[in-house]
C-alpha cells in the first residue's frame, strides 16, 4: 500500500474509499518488506510482521478491527496456507522470470526451492483486504503479496476463515465477493 500511512491499531483512518489500520502480526514476520510502489521491496531487512489492513470505508469499524485481531491470532496458519498455495505458481513462473533477467543472478531472484517455507525470502505482504461478508469466526479477507516470481501482478489469496478460497495474482486478494 504505497504512499498510505495507516495508523497503529486500534486507530483507523478513512480516505475517499477505504478504512485503514496497521498492526504487527507475528505470524508474518521474516517476509520481505513490500511497502514500495506496486508492492516493491522497500527494505533489505526482514519484516517484523507489520501489516497494513484495509476495508471498504462503509464497513463497521468494530467488525474491521475484529477481523484484524482474528488475522493476528491465526497469522502463522494463514501464511503457511498461502505459501503452500504459491509453490506450483512459483515453478510455473520461474522459467519466465529467468528468461527476462538481464544482469540479475537467477539464483538470487528465483532460486530453486525444495519447500514452501523457502518462499518467505521471496515475497512479502503488501496488504490485507477485509471484506464485509463472513462471520466473527470465519471472516472474509484476502492477502496481497509482492513477490519475485510475479513482479508485475504480485500474488494473492482469499480466505473464508482458515479456508483458502482462491490463490493466484494479487487481484485474488481484493477482487472477490
Amino acid at each position: 500500500m504505497y504512499n498510505v500511512n495507516p495508523p497503529r491499531y486500534p486507530e483507523t483512518n478513512v480516505d475517499e474509499y477505504f478504512k485503514y489500520t496497521s498492526k504487527v502480526v507475528d505470524g508474518f514476520a521474516g517476509l520481505q518488506i513490500r511497502n514500495g510502489i506496486y508492492g516493491a521491496v522497500s527494505s533489505s531487512e526482514s519484516s517484523d510482521g507489520d501489516v497494513h489492513f484495509c476495508c471498504d470505508k462503509a464497513l463497521d469499524t468494530e467488525v474491521f478491527l475484529e477481523v484484524v485481531n482474528w488475522v493476528e491470532a491465526n497469522g502463522k496458519e494463514l501464511l503457511e496456507a498461502s505459501l503452500k498455495s504459491f509453490v506450483e505458481q512459483y515453478w510455473e513462473m520461474r522459467d519466465l522470470v529467468i528468461e527476462s533477467l538481464i544482469d540479475e543472478n537467477p539464483d538470487e531472484v528465483v532460486p530453486e526451492i525444495s519447500s514452501f517455507e523457502e518462499l518467505t525470502k521471496l515475497c512479502g505482504v503488501v496488504a490485507i483486504h477485509v471484506k464485509g461478508s463472513g462471520t466473527k469466526s470465519e471472516p472474509r479477507f484476502g492477502i496481497e503479496f509482492g513477490c519475485t516470481w510475479e513482479d508485475e501482478h504480485g500474488a494473492g489469496v482469499s480466505f473464508n476463515g482458515l479456508e483458502l478460497i482462491e490463490s493466484g495474482h494479487a487481484s485474488d486478494a481484493f477482487d472477490f465477493e
